[in-house]
């Protein structure tokens, strides 16, 4: 039973390793919004290594307001500080909206959805599961007329095959650490059992 505990023990500290790993050389991870008479003040909190250099400016496209679609608003925040891997990125606007405001911004390639607040509390900021870029001058996609349908259509070529889903870590970790109890807690029962019958 000691092999099952210093196995757990294994694994435990191969999933600490993994999500230390797991961090991000520049992420953003805090968002505020403070609301003036005329103004609303966004600002955005970013973390980076050392080694990394930060963007000057970076854009937030504001999506809702209070919950409801709006026209998305381009907004230009600029580097206001950084020093020891943490870097204050701010910018207004016009203020509308009473409570809320919510959208996408982009750090190194990366886009954030966020929500805020307006009443100065954090809001809450995380990485956006829709990662197309963000449309920062406005251009929408225009919708022409198809071309004319043939009249011998062509067959659809076979797909390349079948995508597994990705697994992360964590899971495969968790379900290796389960499966070993298991396997070592019938192993045990075995034993036991074995010990029982030739007494």
């Amino acid at each position: 039973m000691v092999r099952v505990f210093l196995l757990a023990f294994l694994f435990a500290l191969l999933a600490l390793g993994t999500a230390a790993y797991a961090g991000c050389t520049s992420c953003f991870t805090s968002v505020i919004a403070q609301r003036t008479s005329s103004n609303i003040d966004l600002s955005f909190t970013a973390e980076a290594d050392e080694d990394v250099v930060l963007p000057e400016n970076v854009v937030a496209v504001v999506m809702q307001v209070d919950g409801n679609r709006t026209k998305c608003l381009n907004t230009v925040l600029t580097k206001t500080s950084q020093s020891h891997g943490v870097a204050v990125y701010r910018g207004s606007f016009g203020a509308y909206g009473t409570y809320t405001h919510s959208g996408r911004i982009e750090l190194a390639g990366q886009i954030y959805e966020f929500t805020v607040p307006l009443d100065g509390t954090a809001g809450k900021i995380g990485i956006a599961t829709d990662q197309s870029p963000l449309n920062r001058n406005g251009v929408r996609v225009q919708v022409i007329s198809a071309a004319p349908v043939t009249p011998n259509p062509t067959v659809a070529p076979d797909p390349a095959g079948i995508q597994l889903p990705t697994i992360e870590p964590a899971f495969v970790i968790g379900g290796a650490v389960v499966l070993i109890t298991i396997v070592g807690a019938f192993v045990d029962r075995r034993r036991s059992l074995a010990r029982s019958l030739t007494a």
